[in-house]
């Protein structure tokens, strides 16, 4: 399957639309629709729900990413090796983080020990905690800092790697300074029970939904439980009094500063709010600066 056909597929999974990502990718809506029929007539399956003004991605669509996902990186980390064979080699750390919060706990990790390594290089991705969790195994990572929830039932199997919770807290209710709930500083699931929730994602992808239903069952619905393509567009959304949102306590001066339309309040009943940013890697990899990295981690947290 050709390459540029599967990062326009990808695209297409990011962007929400043939006409955003033709935008992104400097190509026509027709050229993009052409490759994505190419697509789906190669597998004999579509990936797509086509309406009059929309296209979405379907059931298929949605698990095809992972799949298209996984060939892109593979490609472009053969491509990568190939064109430095004969380099020296250069210590180098494969980071991945799951989304734009993580960064600020990230950068806590990152700015001592490359102050200790200043030679070291840094290859740092954005992707979602499930899809880390694939590259950790893959050895296509050396570590990800992602959201560890605590959950009754994990949703992302944590079996193979190892954790080192970098910040942990809890998760407050953020609602606009224009809703009445904004005068207390704290606040009842039952009083957010017909309130429209917005959370985050990049990707098509339901698995904060499930991570809401499980931590505050028999409180929130799914219906009630909205997805949006950027930290911005929630932040804006909740600001308005178009929604609110459930912001971990590790961010709170964070959010406070670039938020200040928004009032964060502590969750009264007792329920799992228990939220952490959490380094994992792969004991089995081998990677010198990530066993460095992990020493110096471990001896901060003892």
């Amino acid at each position: 399957m050709e390459i540029n056909r599967l990062k326009t597929f990808l695209s297409v999974a990011r962007n929400g639309s043939f006409k955003a990502a033709a935008e992104k990718l400097f190509l026509s809506p027709r050229a993009v629709s052409k490759q994505m029929d190419q697509i789906e007539n190669e597998l004999g399956v579509q990936l797509f729900e086509r309406q009059k003004n929309s296209t979405q991605l379907n059931k298929a669509g949605n698990q095809f990413v992972v799949t298209a996902q996984d060939i892109v990186n593979t490609y472009n980390d053969s491509v990568t090796k190939l064109q430095t064979i004969n380099e020296a080699p250069t210590p180098t750390l494969r980071i991945g983080f799951s989304s734009l919060n993580q960064t600020v706990i990230l950068e806590t990790v990152i700015a001592p020990f490359t102050k200790k390594y200043p030679d070291i290089k840094l290859e740092v991705k954005e992707e979602s905690g499930i899809r880390l969790i694939h590259l950790l195994e893959r050895d296509s990572l050396d570590f990800a800092v992602t959201p560890f929830y605590n959950l009754t039932r994990e949703k992302i199997d944590y079996k193979n790697t190892k954790m080192i919770k970098l910040a942990e807290g809890e998760l407050m209710v953020g609602v606009s300074i224009n809703n009445p709930l904004s005068k207390q500083d704290s606040v009842s699931l039952d009083e957010i029970n017909n309130m429209k929730v917005l959370y985050y994602s990049s990707s098509e992808s339901y698995y904060l939904r499930e991570v809401f239903l499980d931590k505050f069952n028999g409180f929130l619905n799914p219906e009630q439980i909205n997805r949006v393509s950027s930290l911005e567009q929630r932040d804006m959304m909740v600001a308005s009094n178009n929604g609110i949102g459930f912001y971990p306590s590790p961010f709170l001066n964070k959010e406070r500063a670039q938020n200040p339309m928004i009032k964060f309040l502590k969750i009264t009943d007792k329920v799992n709010k228990y939220y952490a940013s959490a380094f994992l890697y792969n004991p089995n990899n081998k990677n010198s600066s990530l066993v460095n990295l992990v020493t110096d981690l471990k001896r901060m947290e003892s």
